[in-house]
C-alpha cells in the first residue's frame, strides 16, 4: 500500500508529469491546465471599457465608465458610475495523448466610483479577482503492487478538480491635481481561498478510495497606485495625448492549509483532518510586484489609439507549501496595442451604426510559467462593441477574445481560447447626483 501511495503522491503534486496526460472528455466549469500550478493564473485588473482591445486601459479615460486599472482616473469622474462584468471562457485543451474542453462562467469585476468633487476627487470601491484557480486534471493509468506473482497491474482513475484563487476587495481615491496630472490611491483587502479535491479509484477491492478536499485559506493588506496625465494639440489642432501608469505593491499573504476528507466516526460520517504533515500548516503566498504603463493618442474625439506594456515580477512569487512549483515562475510581461472609434459622438450623424462604439486589439504575453524549458505564452485577438444608451450616459460593452496559450511540443498542453464578456456600466441616472459639485 505504500508504494501505491508514493507513486500516487508523485503524480497529484507534481503538475509537470500530468500535462501530458489531460486529455479527456468535455468538461464543464473547468478553465486552463495551467491553473493547477501554484496559486493559479494571474487575472489583469482590466477597466470594462477597454476589454474591446484587450488592454487595460490604464491610459484610456472614458467619462461614462468606470476606471478599474488606474486609481488616479476616478480623480477626474465627473459621474456616479458603476459596472458589473461576466465572462465566458471557452478552452480546448490538445496534448500528445488527446483533447478535452473546459468552459468558464463568473463575475470578473465589480465596481462603484463616486466623486466628492466633480471632475476633481473620487472614491471607489471594487471586487475583483488577482488570480484564479479552476482545472480539472484527469488520469487513467496502471501501476503494480508487488502482490505476488500472477497478479494483474491495477487500474488507478485519479480526478483532481481546482477552484478559488485570490481575491480583493478594494476601497481607493483619487485626485485631479490640475488640468493636466492626477494622481490615485488604493487599498485592499486581499484573501486566498485555493481548493482542491482528489479521488483516486482503484479497479481492485483489496484496495480502498482516496478521497480527500486540501484548502488552502489566507488574507493580507494591499497597496496600489496611480498616475494619470494629458495634454492638447501635441502633433496638431484638437488632438491630444495621454499617458498613465499603476503600481502594486507585492503581496505577503500568512496561510493555513488543511485536508480533510469524511470518515466513519461513531457510525456516521464526519469530517476529519488528514495528512498532519510539513506540507500543511501555517504558510506563506507571496503576489510579485506588478506596474502598468501605456500610452493613448486621439487624433480626434471619435478615434484613440492605445498601447500598454505590462509587467510582474513571478520570479520572486512563493508558494511555501511546493518549492517545486517555485521553479516554474518566471517575469511575466505583456504587451498590447488597440483602437477605439466613436462615431456615436458625431452630432447628427443618424444611422443604426453611429449608436455604437469599436474596438480591436491584439497582446502578446510570455507567461508567468516556463515549464520543461519552454515558456506558457498566450497570444489574443480582441474586438468589442458598445451600445449607448439614447436616455442616459450608461452604455452595455460586449467584447470577443481568440487566441492559444502554451505548446504541443515538450509533453506540454496547447489551449484555444474563445472568450466573450459582458459589462453593464451605469452612470448618474442609476445613481443620486454628486452633492457636491
Amino acid at each position: 500500500m505504500r508504494h501505491i501511495l508514493t507513486y500516487i503522491t508523485v503524480v497529484l503534486f507534481f503538475p509537470a508529469a500530468i500535462f501530458a496526460q489531460s486529455g479527456t472528455p468535455d468538461k464543464a466549469n473547468s478553465g486552463s491546465v495551467y491553473s493547477s500550478i501554484g496559486l493559479g493564473m494571474p487575472v489583469d485588473q482590466i477597466s470594462p471599457y477597454a476589454e474591446g482591445m484587450g488592454l487595460t486601459g490604464v491610459s484610456l479615460h472614458n467619462p461614462y465608465a468606470v476606471s478599474s486599472s488606474n486609481p488616479a482616473l476616478w480623480g477626474v469622474s465627473a459621474y456616479s458610475q458603476g459596472v458589473i462584468s461576466l465572462g465566458l471562457e471557452s478552452i480546448e485543451m490538445e496534448d500528445n495523448s488527446g483533447t478535452a474542453k473546459g468552459n468558464t462562467v463568473g463575475v470578473d469585476n465589480f465596481q462603484l466610483v463616486f466623486p466628492v468633487i466633480r471632475s476633481r476627487l473620487g472614491v471607489s470601491f471594487g471586487f475583483s479577482p488577482i488570480t484564479r484557480s479552476r482545472y480539472n486534471l484527469f488520469r487513467d493509468f496502471s501501476i503494480n503492487p508487488d502482490l505476488g506473482a500472477g497478479q494483474d497491474p491495477i487500474q488507478v482513475l485519479n480526478d483532481v478538480r481546482g477552484s478559488g484563487g485570490i481575491h480583493r476587495m478594494e476601497l481607493g481615491i483619487g485626485l485631479r491635481l490640475n488640468n493636466y496630472l492626477a494622481i490615485g490611491y488604493a487599498g485592499s483587502y486581499n484573501f486566498a481561498s485555493l481548493t482542491r479535491n482528489v479521488n483516486v479509484f482503484f479497479d481492485s477491492p483489496r484496495f480502498d478510495g482516496i478521497d480527500y478536499t486540501d484548502r488552502i485559506t489566507g488574507n493580507t493588506i494591499g497597496n496600489r497606485f496611480g498616475v494619470y496625465g494629458r495634454a492638447s494639440d501635441v502633433m496638431r489642432d484638437g488632438d491630444e495625448v495621454s499617458v498613465g501608469g499603476s503600481l502594486r505593491l507585492p503581496l505577503n499573504i500568512e496561510t493555513d492549509r488543511k485536508a480533510e476528507s469524511f470518515r466513519n466516526v461513531n457510525g456516521g460520517p464526519q469530517s476529519v483532518e488528514v495528512f498532519d504533515s510539513a506540507d500543511y500548516g501555517p504558510g506563506n503566498i507571496e503576489i510579485p510586484l506588478e506596474f502598468n504603463f501605456g500610452l493613448t493618442y486621439y487624433p480626434s474625439r471619435f478615434v484613440s489609439f492605445s498601447a500598454e506594456y505590462s509587467e510582474q515580477r513571478w520570479s520572486e512569487a512563493r508558494f511555501s507549501y511546493d518549492t517545486d512549483h517555485e521553479q516554474y515562475f518566471v517575469d511575466r510581461s505583456k504587451l498590447g496595442a488597440g483602437l477605439q472609434f466613436h462615431p456615436y459622438l458625431r452630432e447628427g450623424s443618424g444611422g443604426f451604426f453611429s449608436n455604437f462604439k469599436y474596438s480591436a486589439g491584439v497582446t502578446v504575453d510570455d507567461g508567468h510559467l516556463m515549464i520543461n524549458n519552454t515558456r506558457i505564452e498566450t497570444l489574443m485577438f480582441h474586438t468589442g462593441l458598445g451600445l449607448m444608451s439614447p436616455q442616459s450616459a450608461s452604455s452595455v460593452d460586449i467584447s470577443f477574445q481568440f487566441g492559444f496559450r502554451g505548446a504541443d511540443t515538450q509533453n506540454l498542453v496547447r489551449e484555444t481560447i474563445w472568450g466573450v464578456k459582458l459589462s453593464l456600466n451605469l452612470a448618474e441616472w442609476m445613481f443620486e447626483q454628486s452633492r457636491f459639485q
